[in-house]
């Protein structure tokens, strides 16, 4: 009797393990189904991330001159249906709101609207209050190519002495993430209180210093440098049709060239008499003496002073047609319909005041208006002088823009975030640059029952 009692006991312990050990296998088969299903769910939200950023690319193609479809168009570009199935797979993008940090722009940032970290000049950024001469001096040493540090500035030799060395670009910036390698320059600095990128100011952004990410609980929004720079902005030397710009400084302006014939011969006079122009926009406030005759202008005589009076569409014809320039692209220019007032006030000419009028003034003008930044003048927002002075380092086209896309799955909730910058500028748009935010955490509410009571 007690033999048969052991020998149940072993039975039920044996029962026992076995369970145990099916229960442990059916545990790790469900792990694994799950962790294919989030894999494969990961890999499709990233693949609806993806369709976004190719679609984005084709509307900026598109459009790229007409904000009004790529600034802010929820129909365009919120949930955006990509595949549907068991899983419906949508996505948006989007962007800071400028007008309201409480509200999610869906639209596109246009990197013409920030100053090009390896173009801007030294007087330029003394204009930005944000940077400390110790930390100006710091960045043009990491950005120039010799070994010599400025006044408060360092060299290979301070990055040597580090507890962890590395070694300097001396060259470009590949990113302005990369401010992080420059002496003095920190993530509050760079990224500001907007630490997931979205541009809203979320709790964890507004409370204090004392937890991560470090903010000064203001209630207000920082988004730092990274609001202000880029290193993507190049503009072709091209007129609104495509055609290469027209040397200014090459003699005679062709006949199809429409402009007033006091505009042409002030312009045609002045070259032939060995002056030069180094931007189109020096015609504006133009007024010298005539110096010797010309044969093409038999009654223009000898002492005659000629000056600027340009009929309408003259200044806009001669931005939009000519260059001084001989080079294909122009690196680094503003786009003055869409900077914002900070970046406009630390260039050259200009201060807050005027940058702040500038901007108030473009958004009551029609786009053919601002298809040439000749409005400044003939607006009469900018004197003459201060026009000339500022005008080469203004575009009022854009060919490169940043987009924030979230690739997102309906009912799964599953997602993946992508950044990227279109790059227009080419013989076709591409994609300059890619990478994926995801893990800043979810960049806004997706309400899926929302989504699917849209459809």
């Amino acid at each position: 009797m007690r033999r048969r009692g052991m020998v149940l006991v072993a039975v039920l312990v044996v029962t026992a393990l076995a369970a145990l050990v099916a229960a442990a296998l059916i545990y790790r088969a469900r792990a694994e189904v799950a962790a294919s299903t989030a894999s494969v769910r990961g890999n499709q939200a990233y693949a609806a991330a993806l369709s976004g950023l190719e679609y984005t690319m084709a509307v900026l193609d598109e459009y790229a001159d007409d904000p009004e479809i790529w600034l802010d168009n929820p129909e365009v570009f919120q949930s955006r249906e990509v595949a549907a199935g068991a899983e419906t797979w949508y996505f948006t993008v989007y962007a800071a709101n400028a007008e309201d940090e409480d509200e999610v722009r869906y639209g596109v940032v246009d990197e013409a609207a920030k100053l090009n970290l390896n173009t801007v000049s030294e007087d330029t950024l003394e204009r930005l209050d944000r940077l400390t001469p110790e930390l100006r001096d710091c960045l043009l040493d990491y950005r120039d190519k010799d070994a010599e540090p400025r006044s408060s500035g360092a060299e290979q030799t301070y990055y040597d002495s580090l507890p962890f060395p590395y070694v300097m670009a001396n060259g470009p910036f590949a990113t302005v993430e990369e401010l992080l390698m420059v002496k003095g320059f920190t993530a509050d600095l760079v990224y500001g209180d907007d630490a997931n990128f979205n541009g809203r100011l979320d709790p964890n952004e507004d409370d204090g210093v004392d937890r991560l990410p470090r903010d000064d609980r203001d209630g207000e929004l920082d988004p730092g440098l990274r609001d202000l720079l880029t290193v993507h902005t190049v503009v072709p030397n091209v007129d609104r049709e495509g055609r290469p710009r027209i040397d200014i400084n090459g003699g005679d302006l062709p006949e199809d060239l429409v402009l007033s014939e006091a505009t042409r011969t002030l312009v045609e006079v002045y070259r032939a008499e060995g002056n030069t122009f180094n931007h189109p926009a020096e015609v504006a406030g133009l007024r010298f003496q005539v110096k010797k005759k010309h044969k093409k202008y038999p009654d223009l005589r000898k002492g005659t002073w000629l000056r600027e009076n340009l009929a309408q569409g003259d200044l806009e014809t001669l931005l939009d047609r000519t260059t001084a320039k001989a080079q294909r692209k122009m690196k680094g220019l503003v786009n003055v319909n869409t900077a914002w007032a900070e970046v406009l006030a630390a260039l050259p000419g200009l201060d807050s005041g005027l940058a702040q009028q500038i901007v108030d003034v473009r958004s009551g003008l029609s786009a053919d208006t601002r298809s040439t930044m000749a409005w400044l003048y003939v607006q009469g927002v900018l004197e003459a002088d201060v026009f000339k002075e500022v005008a080469p380092y203004l575009t009022a086209r854009s060919f490169q823009f940043r987009v924030r896309c979230v690739g997102f799955g309906v009912p799964s909730g599953h997602y993946r975030v992508l950044e990227a910058v279109v790059d227009l500028a080419g013989e076709r748009p591409r994609l300059a640059y890619v990478r994926d935010t995801t893990r800043l955490g979810l960049p806004l509410v997706l309400d899926p029952e929302q989504v699917e009571r849209s459809r």
